[in-house]
């Protein structure tokens, strides 16, 4: 068993398809505001006492200094506190600027 899942087998498998649809919204949000294939390297998902949310975090493929962090609501799917290594914020800016 993963650590931080529950012992009940249909909320461990409803945890393990909140952690691949939100990975999957983090992917697109890449690739639809910029242009960006990346690579999830991690998931956590925050107590829901505390917020409705699942951190994931990750590189740019083939640029493992473009690193970030975003956050997925994992009931509306919608992303906030987007946090980017200095390497991602210039390669963003850059292509803002085309």
């Amino acid at each position: 068993m993963k650590s931080g899942k529950s012992g009940d087998p249909e909320v461990a498998a409803s945890e393990d398809q909140l952690m691949s649809q939100t990975k999957e919204t983090a992917i697109q949000f890449f690739k639809d505001q910029y242009g960006l294939e990346i690579e999830v390297t991690g998931q956590k998902k925050m107590p829901s006492y505390v917020a409705d949310e699942i951190d994931v975090e990750g590189y740019v493929k083939g640029h493992k200094d473009q690193t970030f962090n975003i956050s997925v609501n994992y009931k509306t799917f919608e992303t906030k506190n987007f946090v980017m290594s200095p390497e991602l914020k210039a390669v963003i800016e850059a292509n803002k600027k085309k």
